[in-house]
């Protein structure tokens, strides 16, 4: 579109399809992270072990972990660390 101007605003009530927030609200991102290589370690054996993939291991060890942390608003790297290091315990 050659020489479109973009408008300042837009109406978006009149769009077809689902609203934004429902449509992606179980849309994967990539995003590039760092890992302690042990916690890495765990979550490839056990991938290996269980058939399920490293990536979707790990986001399910974090969404229970979220819905642990449910009201308190905040999870920490420490425990997050924490439930990996206690899950690799549980498995050795």
């Amino acid at each position: 579109m050659k020489g479109a101007i973009m408008k300042k605003e837009y109406d978006l009530t009149k769009m077809k399809g689902k609203p934004v927030g429902d449509k992606f609200k179980n849309a994967k991102i990539a995003k590039t992270f760092r890992i302690d290589l042990d916690i890495f370690t765990w979550l490839y054996t056990e991938s290996q072990r269980t058939g399920i993939p490293y990536q979707t291991l790990m986001n399910s060890k974090l969404k229970l972990l979220m819905e642990a942390e449910k009201g308190s608003g905040v999870v920490t790297a420490d425990q997050v660390r924490k439930i990996v290091r206690e899950e690799l315990e549980k498995a050795s």
